[in-house]
């Protein structure tokens, strides 16, 4: 049984399509799977689930407890996707699944990535937004621990410690998911848990475009080649193209999804970068790619 691709979406956001479709394209015998509601249930090459659904989500409600410069209920829903995801997988007998997020576009075939043994598979230990799940159990113990964060006395004033920590240098931070993987992974032990941030034969999966790191930079995000090896940045330190397995179009870059949906690496006989200031791909002829 082929693995499914998962997104967890409220609403019909204009984005939503280009990553599902991308999802789509670029895994066209694996089943996408939307838990969504019923402004986005009309997507034929979808399978469609209600979040309603989850009951767990809604037990988790009654205890959170909101400490984050974002809204209520958006960080909440954050929060909420592992619960819907661990119902999901269990109520329909699903033992892997790769989960991303609806910003993210997908140019990989999600089975070439040896993730057998680990548990979960992140993009280092802050970022959730493209996941491999192995392991329902884990699941589970992870979705337990997020509660305990809440309802244990003593895990719970660390909670606002750390909360009281985080905005004191970033006002418009706060306790979100991430911070739960994060220390989820660093008390776990890390022989099950997956970098796929980690370039593994020269291609890796994008933590977030808008990150640089120890990339070529392109008005404030990185610059993205489109060539017939597939979708490209320049890794400064390294001298060297690395392919991307996806990109991650976090926040104000969401706009630029519609742009990158996969063209024929093949019918690319000269390599295209992509201009974020005008939204256009430029054709360039002169440039190796290692």
């Amino acid at each position: 049984m082929s693995i499914p691709i998962v997104f967890i979406h409220y609403g019909d956001s204009d984005y939503l399509q280009y990553s599902l479709l991308q999802a789509k394209r670029s895994n066209k015998n694996k089943d996408i799977i939307l838990i969504g509601d019923e402004s986005n249930n009309k997507y034929p090459f979808v399978k469609h689930f209600n979040v309603s659904e989850s009951s767990s989500m809604k037990q988790f409600a009654k205890v959170y407890q909101h400490m984050n410069f974002n809204s209520h209920d958006y960080e909440l829903f954050c929060i909420q996707r592992w619960f819907i995801l661990r119902d999901f997988m269990i109520s329909h007998n699903v033992e892997q699944c790769y989960y991303q997020d609806s910003d993210v576009m997908l140019y990989e075939d999600i089975e070439k990535e040896d993730v057998a043994g680990y548990d979960f598979g992140f993009c280092g230990s802050i970022s959730a937004g493209i996941s491999y799940i192995n392991n329902v159990a884990a699941l589970d113990a992870f979705c337990a621990f997020i509660t305990s964060c809440y309802t244990q006395d003593e895990l719970r004033r660390q909670l606002e410690n750390m909360y009281q920590s985080i905005i004191a240098t970033i006002p418009h931070g706060g306790i979100c998911d991430m911070v739960f993987v994060n220390l989820y992974c660093n008390n776990t032990d890390p022989e099950k848990i997956y970098d796929l941030s980690i370039i593994r034969d020269g291609a890796v999966f994008d933590l977030n475009v808008n990150l640089i790191d120890e990339y070529e930079e392109w008005h404030g995000r990185k610059k993205i080649y489109y060539t017939n090896k597939g979708v490209l940045c320049k890794n400064l330190a390294l001298n060297q193209f690395i392919r991307f397995k996806a990109l991650h179009f976090q926040g104000a870059a969401k706009s630029f999804m519609r742009y990158f949906l996969e063209k024929s690496f093949e019918e690319c006989t000269n390599p295209l970068v992509f201009d974020y200031s005008t939204c256009q791909w430029q054709e360039i002829s002169d440039l190796y790619f290692n």
